[in-house]
């Protein structure tokens, strides 16, 4: 939570940043790719901002300016957040009915075969059929989804980019923010243009700093890129594009056995602050997908690892490094997602056969029919929780790293 202290009450001139996505105490911040919960009071700000910029006084204004969620003049310096997601006061997570993040596949090709993979299911036997009918059916469903966020995801996107470009296009027609969820591996230059005009984020999949660490997670997928193509190598190198081109750029880390360390996360810690990105997402593996085979049960994180994420945490806070960190708690909430498939089915996990359920959604009532799987499926409280760190506890750092605000 965020404590005020030290706040000097000021009258400024105060407007919801750019791209900022509000929906009740919820608010989603396109260039951290992340949602806040705010208290009543905080709610009240943000509430009054949303008609119109005007001089507002309190300590609030200054707290959700550090977050990014409005601006001021003068300007206040953005602040890196360490895991807090709530801002205020809040005896429990907002209750959710409609889907905060929805995720689409553009594809169900990929050119990786990650080890862990959770959507190995809805991409094996999808691929050989994938036809432009599917691609309608995706670009329907997913625009009639009433989520802040759409995340374009795969397979990989950036394997069948004319696709991704259509699907960019209508969830940002629709009104949501559009996250690109990519491995790097294709030609991501090819879209900056498109990323800009939407102010898509980008968020790259990186394991370890360790290349071969990483790359024995992430293999490559011999059918589609070369032997020898590192995961590691592409995903750097997207980084450094979108950092370059000045869009708005994270990275996610599936939590593995083989990466549960201190020292090993720190070391990916530093290479992340090193290449320029601000937000770093950890997922602690869940067993679903390939990570459900017995035969991978290796994999599998061990039990101390929210101790380590702890750790990380609180000793990136205590440095104040300059990088924001989300824990997404998807191991103890693991039906928390709402997924589209390539071929334009709603999916949402099954956690008793290891898998997905999938719903073939009617012409007529679209909308009502993703809310009625969504409020029926999937776990409404693991799905608030995923997007808000799964915690109402608070990472106070001993000082605050102060992040460029990005420019608008």
């Amino acid at each position: 939570m965020f404590a005020l202290s030290e706040r000097r009450r000021t009258a400024e001139v105060v407007r919801l940043a750019p791209g900022v996505r509000v929906r009740g105490p919820i608010v989603y911040v396109p260039h951290r790719d992340h949602f806040f919960a705010l208290d009543p009071a905080h709610e009240a700000v943000v509430r009054r901002l949303s008609g119109r910029p005007g001089r507002v006084e309190g300590d609030e204004v200054r707290t959700l300016a550090e977050l990014g969620i409005c601006d001021t003049e003068p300007r206040t310096p953005h602040r890196a957040f360490f895991g807090r997601s709530v801002v205020g006061r809040l005896d429990g997570l907002p209750p959710v009915t409609e889907p905060l993040v929805v995720n689409c596949f553009a594809t169900a090709h990929c050119p990786l075969r990650c080890t862990y993979c959770h959507a190995d299911d809805l991409m094996t036997g999808y691929r050989e059929q994938e036809n432009a009918r599917w691609l309608e059916r995706v670009l329907r469903v997913a625009g009639a989804t009433p989520a802040m966020v759409g995340v374009v995801t795969g397979g990989e996107p950036l394997a069948r980019v004319d696709r991704t470009e259509r699907l960019v296009e209508r969830l940002a027609a629709t009104g949501k923010a559009v996250v690109l969820d990519t491995s790097g591996v294709g030609d991501l230059g090819r879209i900056v243009p498109l990323l800009h005009r939407h102010r898509v984020h980008v968020r790259v999949s990186l394991d370890s700093a360790d290349p071969a660490v990483n790359d024995a997670l992430r293999p490559a997928n011999r059918r589609f890129v070369p032997l020898g193509t590192s995961a590691a190598g592409h995903a750097r190198e997207a980084i450094r594009q979108a950092v370059r081109a000045g869009i708005p750029c994270s990275v996610q880390t599936v939590v593995t056995a083989r990466t549960t360390s201190v020292a090993g996360l720190l070391a990916l810690r530093d290479l992340l602050v090193g290449l320029g990105v601000t937000t770093w997402v950890l997922h602690i593996v869940v067993p679903v997908g390939k990570a459900a085979d017995p035969r991978r049960a290796a994999l599998l994180a061990p039990a101390t690892a929210q101790d380590v994420l702890d750790e990380v945490v609180r000793r990136t806070a205590a440095e104040g490094l300059p990088i924001d960190i989300r824990l997404t708690g998807t191991h103890r909430a693991p039906n928390s997602t709402l997924l589209i498939s390539a071929r334009g089915e709603l999916a949402v996990e099954d956690v008793a056969r290891s898998g997905k359920k999938t719903f073939v959604l009617p012409r007529l009532g679209l909308r009502g029919a993703v809310l009625r799987h969504f409020r029926t499926h999937v776990d409404l409280e693991g799905h608030a929780s995923r997007y808000l760190n799964g915690t109402l506890a608070a990472y106070e750092p001993a000082t605050g790293a102060v992040l460029t605000a990005p420019a608008s």
